[in-house]
């Protein structure tokens, strides 16, 4: 196994890096990152930033706003935060949930608890640690590659994240609680002895080591400049951060078990002009591919549950079924 270790605390470029490793490192080994930003709110590739992020806030606090290209919720991260990436080749076929599970959650778990913190994984993707959040898990497909990242609450600033972060209520009424602090937690809060994020990373690095080998490897000048390219182009690009939905006369949203979906819909003469599908599910291929796919469709109930019940919506929906999206659609 590669591995990687960027000084760098740009979350574009930390996405720029794993997109690179995806497109053009052409890498046959799987591939480890470990990252640190700056103060950054990370949104899912399908949400609205000024519906989940207060953006007067953000700004005060220096907070810089990305989107990455893989499903789920918008999180917060830091300095005291440690980010990790897994890419690793991908074929289809391949079971990508229990690929980002087996390779890269528990394999984290198992480090953790090397270090006498005892995290667990539940639900649809959390690490927990005393029944709160410690991380969360989110992946994207690629064409020959998939990736699976996560952040690793340490010593983030969690009174930043409660600030800026709008969180769905009912989000929080599904899951008993009543906010997103009381939700999450940072590790240092649950050890016995004091630790720096540096100190703590160097033993979560030696414990990991001591799980799956990996060998060091430096982004050689020719691979910075392909992945600055990416970031200007896309991750740092205004365009892709703050994309919006202005143009619709069907709008509904629902809070489903596996996730928010919130779609925008032009119908013109009973077909659906264009399509917009936002919320957190954990999609690991671009909503856009959904949407091209709806566009043209004639906008009738049991004629588009027909349709996507022959498409594979899992890479789209993150397991939300076709049954449950047309009821989306029509609520």
């Amino acid at each position: 196994m590669i591995f990687f270790q960027p000084k760098e605390t740009d979350a574009a470029l930390h996405f720029a890096s794993e997109e690179y490793c995806m497109t053009a490192l052409g890498q046959s080994q799987d591939i480890f990152m470990l990252w640190q930003t700056d103060n950054c709110a990370m949104l899912g590739s399908n949400q609205i930033a000024q519906d989940e992020i207060d953006l007067d806030l953000a700004k005060e606090h220096g907070v810089q706003i990305v989107r990455r290209s893989s499903g789920g919720g918008t999180i917060y991260t830091d300095h005291g935060t440690l980010l990790c990436t897994l890419i690793t080749p991908f074929t289809p076929g391949d079971d990508a949930k229990a690929m980002g599970r087996t390779r890269l959650a528990e394999p984290i778990i198992e480090a953790l608890q090397k270090m006498g913190i005892h995290a667990e994984v539940k639900g649809r993707n959390d690490m927990l640690l005393d029944g709160k959040k410690i991380s969360g898990l989110a992946q994207r497909l690629g064409k020959n590659y998939l990736c699976s990242h996560c952040s690793l609450l340490f010593d983030a600033e969690l009174s930043v994240l409660e600030k800026i972060l709008t969180v769905d209520e009912s989000k929080m009424k599904n899951k008993g609680i009543s906010s997103v602090r009381s939700r999450v937690t940072n590790i240092s809060e649950h050890l016995p002895e004091k630790y720096t994020t540096q100190e703590f990373k160097a033993l979560f690095i030696q414990a990991l080591q001591e799980i799956m080998p990996m060998e060091s490897y430096q982004f050689t000048q020719e691979d910075m400049n392909g992945i600055a390219k990416i970031r200007d182009e896309k991750y740092a690009n205004p365009l892709w951060t703050y994309r919006t939905n202005t143009n619709f006369t069907h709008h509904s949203d629902t809070r489903l078990p596996l996730g928010k979906v919130e779609t925008y819909l032009e119908v013109q003469e009973g077909m659906i002009a264009a399509c917009s599908i936002r919320g957190d599910f954990l999609s690991m291929k671009p909503i856009e591919e959904l949407e091209t796919i709806l566009t043209n469709k004639a906008f009738h109930k049991d004629a588009l549950l027909a349709y996507l019940k022959e498409i594979d919506l899992f890479p789209y929906l993150g397991g939300i079924t076709a049954e449950e999206f047309v009821a989306v659609l029509f609520s």
